[in-house]
């Protein structure tokens, strides 16, 4: 079974591990009951795909069915990553028997959502906007908005990831939000472009501007969670506001470190695991925690 982020043989190598860490820590945030009617569905939707769970998969139906998918007058973040998030439960569920039937009746509202989406305000609305339309264009097989988004992905990439690694337009900026909290998310929305558009045939991953990635802006923002007093985009960002910025979205680490490993990252995952965020990424200590084993290389003697 694949999920938007992930796919069958990411579940496979969690299951032959989980007995070791960092599989064990994750499968118990798979116990727990989350409040959040997004959580709760996508920790049911994981458990269905982890453990065949059929009871846990008709709750995140449930719930999916009930999940609101209207639209604001204006690209907000929060709107995308909720609509985000219950993509990616979608995604999950695909192989249910009863997925055929609920597709037909989500699939106008979510596909009506996105379209009704109005221009982006800045760069990182921009971006939260293209994982939308990736999202949706991949769930429900809709050309255009896999187009799009993929077309968001590739203009972050190249006008919007400084060479030093900083998101230009979202970070450098006179802002009342946190910059640093600016700089994972945006990373976090173009880490997800890449790794979903990858598991449905679009090689985002290997797109870069002359070296410059999603690897670029998340080892930036790994240095600053190490040492947030030299954040030269504020002058108050104190560890705890890093440590915060990182728990709400940095779920996607683990995914960047998979594909390629960053150097240092090991401090910071043994504070934040399980990691987990369900619109950017999911359960990724469980999905992605554990680096895929290396093929061997056979020689005649």
């Amino acid at each position: 079974m694949a999920g938007l982020f992930h796919r069958a043989e990411h579940l496979a190598l969690a299951r032959d591990n989980r007995e070791g860490e960092p599989v064990a820590s994750a499968l118990l945030l798979l116990e727990r009951r989350a409040e959040d009617p997004l959580k709760a569905a996508h920790l049911a939707a994981l458990r269905y795909q982890m453990l065949a769970d059929k009871p846990a998969a008709e709750a995140a139906l449930e719930q999916l069915g009930k999940a609101d998918a209207t639209a604001g007058e204006s690209v907000d973040q929060a709107r995308c990553k909720s609509l985000l998030g219950w993509l990616s439960v979608a995604a999950m569920l695909r192989q249910h028997a009863s997925w055929q039937a609920l597709q037909t009746e989500i699939m106008p509202a979510f596909v009506a959502a996105v379209s009704d989406m109005a221009d982006p305000r800045d760069p990182l609305d921009e971006l939260w906007q293209g994982a939308t339309q990736l999202a949706t264009g991949i769930v429900f097989e809709h050309e255009q908005f896999r187009q799009m988004g993929a077309g968001a992905y590739r203009k972050g990439v190249d006008h919007i990831i400084h060479p030093e690694g900083f998101l230009k337009g979202i970070v450098d900026v006179e802002s009342i939000e946190p910059t640093y909290a600016k700089q994972v998310s945006g990373a976090c929305a173009l880490a997800i472009m890449a790794e979903m558009a990858t598991h449905a045939g679009l090689d985002l991953w290997s797109y870069d501007n002359r070296g410059v990635s999603p690897v670029t802006a998340t080892t930036y923002l790994l240095y600053y969670y190490y040492y947030p007093e030299h954040w030269r985009w504020s002058d108050d960002l104190s560890p705890d506001e890093a440590a915060a910025a990182v728990a709400r979205e940095g779920a996607f680490i683990e995914i960047v470190n998979r594909r390629h490993p960053l150097r240092g990252v090991e401090q910071l995952l043994a504070e934040t695991r399980p990691m987990f965020c369900a619109s950017g990424g999911g359960l990724t200590t469980l999905t992605h925690g554990l680096a895929p084993p290396k093929k061997r290389r056979w020689r005649l003697l």
